[in-house]
């Protein structure tokens, strides 16, 4: 699959401080990609530099090939979609979309055939008569997505184009994204710092902190096997254990972890050698007896939450130390906060992270 956006070594320098530090990215044709993170990590200004919105400190942007130094942003390949939909309200649905069309001076028949057709795409074939404040925030930003892809861009800029609208609608909105990404075969680049948003889109996402990517790769990769520390921890839900290695047992090393011993799968680990891991809680499980052939600390209940079909439960592993639990309601015994438990998983699950 060949390459549509490249960011070669970009940095963006606002005085003294990077807001995005030797950033280089390929993104191919068609994908669907998301730059995540935390307010402040750069995400959306690398995504402004694509669009040619800011122009980069150092390094270059190719798109389709083509470098983009110089290159103004309406004479680039690209459409975006931001979170304030930038609808113009004294126009219809059908003038917003074929806004842009008009100003490129295409034919009538023309604009009135491509403006009709995306409308069918959006859902929205039948409002094409209404005013902007006649619609509700999911239509509206319907609108806005057609009033980019209308264009017929090699790639769609979104910046977190879904944060004004509601749980509810947010959701029901992701996926129809989505379905819209694969019936068009567009490159979407999308900015959010919302996770469950980031898994659920994306073919491939891009975890940035403090202006540099942290990790790429797919949903299950980002989330399965995280390579850092701030990935484990900013990505859904995660038990981060430290300790130093106190003794290495056959393919396993040993990691001390307050008064008790956490295996981790050996990687020419050394003894002494200081070391993280992270074990989501849904693959720890609750028992009351000690487990064998597995790790298995004991601990005290010290806190149950109940949220519908899951129970999440707080271990006290002792020396100040927790783990998060959560399994089904329906797979273990309501037990009575201060119970003694054994808090187990496979220590395959342990994953290892950089320092």
């Amino acid at each position: 699959m060949e390459t549509m956006v490249q960011l070669d070594n970009v940095s963006k320098k606002f005085d003294e401080s990077y807001a995005v530090e030797n950033v280089s990215l390929n993104i191919k044709s068609g994908e669907f990609l998301t730059l995540l993170g935390p307010s402040g990590c750069g995400k959306t200004t690398t995504l402004r530099m694509i669009a040619g919105f800011e122009k980069p400190t150092s390094g270059s942007i190719y798109i389709n090939g083509k470098k983009m130094d110089n290159i103004e942003p309406y004479h680039r390949e690209v459409n975006t979609v931001f979170q304030s939909y930038s609808l113009f309200p004294h126009m219809t649905v059908f003038d917003n979309i074929a806004f842009g069309l008009k100003m490129k001076k295409v034919k009538k028949e023309e604009i009135e055939e491509r403006v009709n057709k995306v409308l069918k795409m959006v859902q929205l074939a039948d409002f094409g008569k209404r005013k902007p404040k006649q619609l509700s925030g999911g239509q509206q930003q319907r609108v806005a997505i057609a009033r980019a892809i209308v264009n017929n861009p090699s790639v769609l800029l979104l910046d977190e184009p879904l944060g004004a609208l509601d749980l509810k609608l947010r959701k029901q909105m992701q996926l129809e994204l989505k379905h819209l990404q694969q019936e068009l075969n567009i490159t979407f680049i999308y900015v959010t710092h919302d996770q469950e948003e980031a898994l659920t889109m994306s073919d491939r996402i891009v975890v940035m902190n403090a202006g540099k990517i942290e990790q790429a790769g797919t949903p299950y990769e980002i989330y399965e096997k995280p390579q850092t520390r701030f990935v484990a921890d900013f990505i859904g839900e995660t038990n981060i254990i430290g300790g130093n290695v106190t003794e290495i047992k056959e393919n396993y090393a040993a990691l001390e972890f307050g008064s008790q011993e956490v295996y981790v799968p050996n990687n020419n680990y050394q003894t002494g050698e200081k070391m993280f891991i992270s074990v989501r809680p849904e693959k720890i499980h609750l028992h009351t007896v000690q487990q064998e052939g597995k790790i298995s600390l004991k601990g005290r209940v010290k806190e149950k939450v109940y949220i519908g079909s899951l129970v999440k439960w707080i271990i006290d592993v002792g020396n100040g130390n927790e783990v998060k639990v959560q399994q089904s309601a329906s797979d273990v015994e309501d037990l009575a906060l201060d119970t003694e438990v054994f808090v187990s998983w496979n220590p395959d699950n342990s994953v290892v992270l950089k320092q």
